[in-house]
């Protein structure tokens, strides 16, 4: 007792220490300090950047890099057009450039030429005697399929980067991408990892000795064409400085353009003796005190150019030599073990290039042949380079070069007004939750309350420690975790009044609720399948999925601790210091009497269970079909409006106004708006006639979004919607946005969920010994969340508020963690007494549920009545989430009582039978 008393002790301490130092720091706001709370893009806002893809270059790519001057005029007037009327599609301004250029020219050559798009790379799909209609077609899908992989390929290197919950959008008839990240400090590295095409080569080496013969040459020619540079070419190479023979030159960054320039210029190159016809100068990736180096590559294409490259690596990673340097370790295919075997072979003592995006990484010397497609880049890397770049290398090359056109910082999508709601209405909640368990269980109860406190203590500073993200569902995954932490302590105090009830002694009655035979089991088979479940959701999620996990996983282990061992220190301390102690007042003690002597056959109703549920069931489905669902903006896109004010403009206030101006089958539509950029500076997102496609929605929106704010403009509406450079007021853009949870990711949604529910059948099929309480519970949580999304279709056409978004998601995975535990507290009361009983009789069942109403009624009844005062002072914002908590875990709630243990008795009766 001694020995444990003093861990939990030592514990508390050392947590409490450390996490008030991190919360603290933040409050105080202290200087240089690593460690933060990072707040998703819904609770802070973050930067939005527009990435824009070069079609030029996919045109190129497919034409396999034609030489065709037909072709490449083309391009050149298609880019002339395009900076002219940026809106126009460039393939189609492709298309008639070239069409123009052939009539022009009089010549009879078209698309489907060898020597252009019919190559050998696309003959699967376009022949000789496809027409140019055709083509462009073809063209069309391949341009689509490209983006749409690059913007998979950017996703995987964000959620690499360890950002929670980005918006990744394809603006509509576009080749752009827009990305909003939150949390973002270093904007150089992440942009460096965006654009970053990933092109990985190896090439064999020119050393200093092959070309300073050649650099002797143009130096005559630099010095003519250069007369105002005073310092000589090969002075400017610093070739004295050079330690390495594979590098033919030390530059500094002043002179690095004009070497570049001068080096690739027509002119130069014109100087090139034969044997070096190949030759292509480089730069070192990483700067040398102010100083780059470069290098001379051969550009073989029979050997290494075309035919060993990053199109063969299958796994990058990291590792550390004997003297802690890092390396990256470079895996390849069976072809590419191959070709790099023979690559190695003839090269033999003889330095090589890696080469990533025209950057030399690394100049290694082959000393043995390597036949297991194994490399290695030694390159004096930091850890984040290193990580950078395996993230990069791993996720892929991108089909095309990306460029960052625009960065604007944007405000939280909840709005500042929406979050202070949010934040009262929580401490609102927490106040009320204090004072029930108080009035409920007195002293206990007090002691319960700072149970509770210090979960949220430890929680928060392990979020800061590990410079986490928390967004809307993450702050759903806390709410879960707090409602389980109460709910063991409620667990263990009704335990101790069982038993005291029995007359068994106070500290003994304290002890055995503490034990696996007492309170202890129920609560960690609850814990432990949430806790399951966090981990394959946070494993296999994305997105909001993936922020639920984090907190739902820190919550149940700090909660387990709390509860068990710090709530048991305190009833210890006050038994051994007052030497008694009360777990209930007179008030609490009718109401436990009216619980514990109800006697109701729960099984005996169980059809008429089945019968309504199979109604609720079968009207939700029908309801999908028939109604379907409010989806919200991020599963459906919108158009994007950015508007200038003369003043600073608060969002939520912009979002009422609109709302009653977007009115759709008789209700109103709440537009996201956001600060963008500047304070005065809105962004509105609207999925107002979001199905329309017609340049008449468009004048009808802009109209309806004038109108509303007509007092704000002291303009018409041709010069509020006309777009110009350097506008004082109005509209600065106009965007229509893809959803922000891809198709992918609501796959990977449905296949983490789809992974929790095997995980919860397996691990209580485990730990109760019968797969019939596993299909209980899975069958129960089905019944929920069908129920639910039911409610949210069946009645969407009345009430705009039962929209499904992210922050829906993140309810019903925690309708879904709330009912796992309510279920299996059920079933463990009906294991504890099934012991006693050699099979699973209906009496022993019905008792296992009312022996636990007591502690069901009483959580169900905090939690709910929580989730009620936060829906009536969170603010709109908030009450599509808490109603779709309300309704999950009344019928939750009613599944733990009456279905989960009916189908366990149904199915456990065919086995008696048999």
């Amino acid at each position: 007792m001694r020995v444990r008393n003093f861990f939990t002790i030592f514990v508390t301490i050392i947590l409490t220490t450390i996490c008030l130092y991190y919360i603290s720091s933040i409050i105080i706001n202290k200087k240089n300090n690593k460690k933060i709370l990072n707040l998703g893009l819904d609770l802070k806002g973050g930067i939005s950047m527009i990435l824009d893809i070069s079609e030029k270059d996919l045109l190129k790519k497919f034409s396999d890099n034609s030489k065709n001057f037909i072709f490449l005029k083309a391009l050149e007037n298609a880019d002339k057009k395009k900076k002219e009327k940026p809106n126009e599609d460039y393939l189609s301004l492709f298309i008639n450039s070239f069409n123009q250029e052939t009539n022009n020219n009089k010549l009879d050559i078209s698309l489907s030429s060898q020597n252009l798009f019919g190559n050998k790379s696309n003959f699967e799909e376009i022949d000789p005697n496809s027409s140019n209609s055709e083509v462009k077609k073809i063209l069309r899908k391949k341009i689509e399929s490209s983006i749409i992989s690059i913007q998979n390929i950017l996703r995987s290197r964000i959620d690499k980067f360890g950002i929670i919950q980005p918006n990744i959008q394809r603006i509509k008839n576009s080749n752009r991408i827009l990305i909003e990240l939150s949390g973002i400090k270093n904007i150089n590295r992440i942009k460096n990892i965006l654009e970053k095409k990933a092109e990985l080569h190896f090439f064999e080496t020119y050393d200093i000795q092959e070309i300073i013969s050649y650099f002797n040459i143009i130096n005559k020619f630099y010095d003519k064409k250069y007369s105002k540079i005073k310092k000589h070419f090969i002075d400017i190479l610093n070739i004295p400085l050079i330690k390495a023979s594979n590098t033919v030159g030390l530059v500094h960054i002043n002179h690095k353009k004009i070497i570049s320039d001068f080096l690739n210029s027509s002119e130069a190159r014109n100087f090139l003796p034969y044997h070096l016809h190949d030759v292509k100068f480089l730069w070192g990736y990483k700067k040398l005190d102010n100083f780059f180096q470069l290098f001379a590559v051969k550009i073989n294409n029979e050997n290494t150019y075309d035919s060993l490259n990053g199109d063969m690596v299958t796994h990058v990673y990291k590792s550390f030599s004997p003297l802690n340097e890092i390396s990256i370790n470079i895996k390849m295919n069976q072809e590419g073990t191959k070709k790099w075997k023979i690559f190695t072979e003839k090269n033999m003592g003889k330095s090589i290039a890696i080469v990533l995006d025209n950057l030399v990484y690394a100049v290694p010397v082959v000393k043995s042949i390597i036949p297991n497609g194994m490399s290695q880049i030694y390159g004096n890397f930091s850890i984040q380079e290193s990580n950078d770049l395996i993230n990069v290398l791993n996720t892929g090359e991108l089909p095309t070069s990306v460029k960052i056109i625009q960065t604007d910082i944007i405000g939280p999508y909840l709005g500042k007004e929406s979050i202070r709601k949010g934040i009262i209405s929580f401490l609102i909640a927490l106040f009320f939750i204090f004072t029930w368990m108080f009035f409920y269980y007195s002293i206990p109860g007090l002691y319960a309350d700072i149970v509770l406190f210090f979960n949220i203590i430890f929680i928060f500073g392990i979020l800061i420690s590990m410079n986490a993200v928390l967004t809307f569902p993450g702050i759903a995954g806390i709410i879960l975790t707090l409602a389980m932490s109460m709910d063991a302590n409620i667990l263990i105090y009704e335990k101790i009044k069982e038993n005291i009830k029995k007359k068994i002694y106070i500290l003994t009655s304290i002890h055995n609720s503490y034990t696996l035979h007492g309170a202890l089991s129920s609560i960690i088979d609850g814990q432990i399948t949430t806790l399951l479940c966090g981990i394959i959701l946070f494993y296999f999620g994305v997105g909001p999925i993936r922020g639920f996990a984090t907190t739902l996983i820190i919550g149940i282990m700090i909660s387990m601790f709390t509860s068990i061992c710090l709530g048991r220190l305190f009833l210890e301390y006050h038994l051994k210091k007052y030497k008694k102690i009360s777990f209930r007042k007179k008030m609490s003690i009718f109401v436990l009497n009216k619980i514990k002597n109800m006697q109701y056959d729960f099984l005996s109703r169980r059809k008429w269970v089945y019968m309504i549920s199979c109604i609720l069931i079968i009207v939700s489905i029908l309801s999908f079909f028939l109604k379907g669902f409010n989806m919200g903006l991020d599963f459906v896109g919108g158009r994007s409006y950015v508007i200038l004010f003369d003043r600073k403009m608060v969002p939520e206030k912009i979002s009422k106004i609109l709302s009653k101006t977007f009115i759709e089958n008789g209700k109103p539509s709440f537009p996201r708006v956001q600060t963008f950029g500047d304070k005065n500076q809105l962004k509105i997102v609207t999925k107002y006639k979001i199905w329309e496609e017609n340049n008449k929605v468009d004048e009808i929106i802009l109209k309806k979004i004038f109108s509303a704010l007509k007092i704000f403009f002291p303009i018409n509406f041709e010069d509020f919607r006309k777009i110009k450079k350097n506008k004082s007021l109005g509209i600065l853009s106009i965007e229509k946005v893809g959803p922000t949870v891809a198709v992918d990711m609501t796959h990977k949604a449905f296949l983490s969920i789809i992974l929790s529910l095997i995980g919860i059948f397996t691990y209580i099929f485990i730990r109760f010994k019968k797969w019939e309480f596993g299909l209980g519970a899975i069958i129960s949580l089905i019944h929920d969340s069908i129920i639910v999304l039911g409610v949210f279709s069946f009645f969407h056409e009345k009430f705009s508020i039962l929209e499904i978004d992210q922050t829906f998601i993140a309810a019903l995975l925690t309708i879904i963690g709330y009912s796992i535990n309510d279920t299996v507290i059920v079933y463990d009361k009906i294991r504890q007494i099934s012991k006693k009983t050699s099979f699973m009789m209906k009496e022993t069942i019905n008792k296992g549920i009312y022996s636990s109403m007591s502690r069901t009624i009483n959580t169900s009844f905090i939690t709910l009545l929580v989730i009620l005062i936060i829906f009536s002072f969170g603010g709109k914002i908030l009450h599509s989430f808490m109603l779709a908590l309300f309704i999950g875990i009344s019928v939750g709630t009613y599944s733990s009582i009456f279905i989960a243990p009916s189908i366990v008795y149904d199915f456990c009766k065919k086995d008696i039978k048999k």
